[in-house]
């Protein structure tokens, strides 16, 4: 009984640490993307837990976290590199993220039959975390912007105006006003296609659509 008493002490301690620092962890990782705005400092943060012994499941989830930075500083071909080929299996919870790196990817590459055909192939998997509230707001993101390259502007145009008002952080911000001034262009709102351009200009910072 002493021994079991003392594994479990041991057990409760690691978890407790664990725990510590994964939180700390996730905290600095949104400092230097959301608020310091700087993917290129996230991207060095998660390079260094690469480079430490972990299982394959951690080793993908990093790698997941990191393409987070590489679709924010726009550099489309190495994130769907690493998605597609050094991803060895997607962890449980982690396909919403996944796939909306992924596909957001390719759209905003302009390979829209290969974002269309993954989108056709993984919609029972998105559908299926929509229902259990698993963050629905990436998965609305997702089809919203596979709406707009697809020319379905009136199903996207409501969800992209209610991004810039709802969304946790600025980049979101950012990808909301980004397609509303798309849809202003093709809407021949030229006036209103800029200024909300600038928003995602100025939301975008550190980011791809700050060179827009």
């Amino acid at each position: 009984m002493y021994y079991i008493l003392i594994i479990l002490a041991v057990v409760f301690i690691y978890t407790i640490r664990r725990r510590t620092s994964l939180e700390k962890q996730v905290e600095l990782f949104n400092r230097l993307l959301y608020l310091e705005k700087s993917p290129e400092k996230y991207i060095d943060e998660v390079d260094k837990l690469l480079l430490k012994p972990q299982s394959e499941k951690e080793r993908n989830i990093n790698l997941i976290q990191k393409t987070t930075g590489h679709f924010y500083l726009g550099e489309f071909d190495e994130t769907v590199r690493i998605l597609t080929e050094d991803v060895s299996k997607i962890p449980p919870n982690w396909q919403s993220i996944y796939y909306h790196n992924l596909i957001l990817s390719l759209y905003l590459n302009g390979d829209l039959e290969r974002a269309n055909d993954l989108l056709a192939e993984v919609k029972g998997t998105l559908d299926m975390y929509y229902k259990k509230d698993y963050n629905k707001v990436t998965i609305e993101l997702i089809y919203a912007v596979s709406d707009f390259y697809n020319g379905n502007i009136s199903k996207c145009k409501e969800f992209f105006e209610s991004l810039v008002l709802a969304a946790r952080n600025e980049y979101r911000i950012a990808l909301g006003y980004y397609f509303i001034s798309k849809i202003n262009e093709l809407e021949d709102k030229h006036e209103d296609a800029e200024d909300n351009l600038e928003e995602a200009r100025t939301y975008g910072l550190g980011s791809f659509i700050e060179k827009f």
